[in-house]
């Protein structure tokens, strides 16, 4: 018989009474080895296992924490994006973001597409359930069905409990003043990408991760002001569009900015094409008389006309076979003040010939007149000018025929001749205390104060007194222009505008009025002229607006007006 050996076990107490008495284990001397081969692949076994496990936990952890999950072809990514406010130069909200729901399914999971159309539809009824069907049935992995529900339309759709739809937080942005500023702040699509207007020309800045709120160049006051009149005056003259700015000509800040009609920027797809379009910065005209002060700031520039002389606008005047007329013909001739107060065109177009092709075109070229207006806004389109410049163009021009521009164009060129003769680029954004301003010289400080002084006594003696507010040394100039036809000149479809500035004692604001097509009414005497319809609409958001800017009203003492208190702040 083989000698058996005992396996070593650990040595019990003696206390421990059952252990001690439990039997010992002997093997054969040949088993002890393979009993220890199998205790080391059992340990070996277990420390493979362990392996794999941590190996696959790792794998797990790489997945879930560190990697991207895969998205299934025509499946949205869930990235909620961010946009920044946009504020008025008060610090008043007018575009803000918020979380709303949109409705997803997968229709891969839709039992029945006809049932499952029923059913969202009595939860959505405005949905189209041609097109809501058609998506159930497309067999795709995931679809959207509606984006940007109210928390009441989630609800609804929640509770008809069908399987295969899901929600997702999406952001929306939301204009909380309506209409109000709408071709300003301009919208973005459904994504929160900007397309229009504000939104447009600075998304970058607005779709920044914890970008601060852009603050505007706008004030709401202001701007609401600008809007009712021109909304009112749309109705009273019957005009079939309406434009509007407020400008501060020393910082080239934009005030207010409106165009009529206007649209709820909140559903932006269901307005017309023709409702979103800028006229202000967008729409060319030829704007008439408004130009005179250009051609009176020539005259002064070049010199042409001497101190106390008279142009001869009572004789006929020709150019090219083309003759030139005026309104309200004078039966003497006028010095400068009463050709810009009474609107010769004639007169106009004697200094400009005098004054020749070449320093009318530079003097427009130093008024940005020949190029699009350097503002933020995409929407700002360029001048449509003459490609061969004859005399008859020079004489055209001087009264505002012969060149379209937009009425930002020329209320920025009308700014630069009453601040002192600075060209100051228009802006949308607030001037920000010790900014540099973009600005360059265009005409000579002198030269402006002569044109401040002539469009205040076109106001107190000429054809801008319906525009007159007593109080505040309004300044201005009417312009009445027929609109180009087919080629012909439409003497009955006019475009009007009227440019107003205050105070005179220090021009600190300009208000620019623009009508397309208005009517005579009652009270008019049958004309449909600019002073009957923009000189009024100016006066009445002169008179609205100058307390809002601080400027303070003057007292006519003796013949002369004396400050209350100050001038423009």
């Amino acid at each position: 018989m083989k000698d058996l050996s005992p396996i070593a076990l650990p040595e019990l107490p003696r206390e421990n009474t059952f252990l001690a008495s439990a039997p010992t284990l002997s093997v054969l001397d040949g088993e002890l080895k393979f009993i220890r081969q199998a205790r080391v692949r059992i340990i070996v076994g277990v420390l493979i296992f362990g392996l794999f496990l941590l190996l696959l936990v790792l794998r797990l952890a790489e997945v879930s924490l560190m990697r991207a999950p895969k998205i299934l072809p025509g499946m949205a990514v869930n990235v909620v994006k961010t946009r920044a406010d946009i504020v008025d130069r008060n610090g008043e909200l007018l575009a803000t973001s918020l979380n709303t729901y949109s409705l997803y399914a997968e229709p891969h999971k839709i039992w029945d597409p006809v049932a499952s159309t029923e059913a969202i539809i009595s939860a959505l009824p405005g949905l189209d359930p041609a097109v809501i069907e058609e998506r159930l049935s497309s067999g795709k992995s995931f679809v959207w069905l509606s984006r940007n529900l109210t928390p009441k339309e989630r609800q609804s759709v929640f509770s008809v409990g069908l399987p295969g739809l899901g929600f997702r937080i999406e952001p929306k942005r939301v204009y909380p003043r309506g209409k109000l500023a709408s071709h300003v702040l301009g919208f973005t699509d459904i994504d929160l990408n900007g397309t229009a207007g504000v939104e447009r020309a600075f998304n970058k800045h607005l779709a920044e991760e914890a970008a601060l709120p852009k603050q505007l160049s706008l004030d709401m006051r202001v701007q609401f002001a600008v809007e009712d009149e021109l909304s009112a005056g749309m109705k009273k003259f019957q005009a079939d569009t309406a434009s509007g700015i407020v400008m501060n000509i020393k910082t080239g800040e934009i005030l207010a900015m409106a165009s009529m009609p206007d649209f709820n920027p909140n559903r932006s797809g269901a307005a017309l094409p023709s409702n979103r379009l800028n006229r202000a910065s967008m729409a060319l005209y030829e704007l008439g008389s408004t130009f005179k002060p250009i051609t009176m700031a020539l005259a002064h520039e070049t010199g042409v006309i001497k101190d106390g002389e008279k142009l001869l606008v009572q004789d006929k005047l020709v150019i090219q076979k083309k003759s030139i007329t005026d309104d309200h013909p004078s039966r003497v001739a006028l010095g400068k003040y009463d050709i810009l107060a009474q609107s010769s065109n004639r007169g106009a177009a004697l200094i400009a010939l005098r004054a020749g092709a070449e320093a009318q075109q530079d003097l427009l070229r130093r008024l940005g007149m020949f190029s699009r207006v350097p503002i933020e806004l995409q929407e700002s389109a360029a001048p449509l000018v003459a490609t061969e410049w004859q005399d008859i163009t020079t004489a055209t021009v001087s009264y505002g025929h012969g060149i379209s521009v937009t009425p930002l164009a020329l209320a920025t060129a009308l700014a630069t001749l009453l601040n002192g003769g600075m060209y100051v680029s228009p802006t949308i954004e607030k001037h920000r205390m010790g900014q540099a301003i973009k600005s360059h010289r265009a005409v000579s400080s002198q030269t402006s104060k002569e044109v401040v002084d002539m469009m205040r006594y076109v106001v107190t003696n000429g054809t801008g007194r319906n525009a007159a507010v007593k109080g505040y040394e309004v300044m201005g100039k009417t312009g009445t222009a027929e609109k180009l036809i087919n080629g012909e000149y439409a003497k009955k479809r006019l475009v009007t505008s009227f440019v107003s500035a205050f105070p005179h004692s220090d021009p600190h604001y300009l208000v620019f009025i623009v009508y397309d097509e208005p009517k005579a009414y009652e009270g008019s005497w049958g004309y449909a002229t600019a002073g009957w319809n923009a000189a009024l609409t100016a006066g009445a958001v002169v008179e609205r607006t100058a307390p809002l800017l601080g400027v303070k009203k003057v007292v006519e003492a003796n013949g002369l007006n004396q400050a209350v208190a100050g001038g423009a702040q």
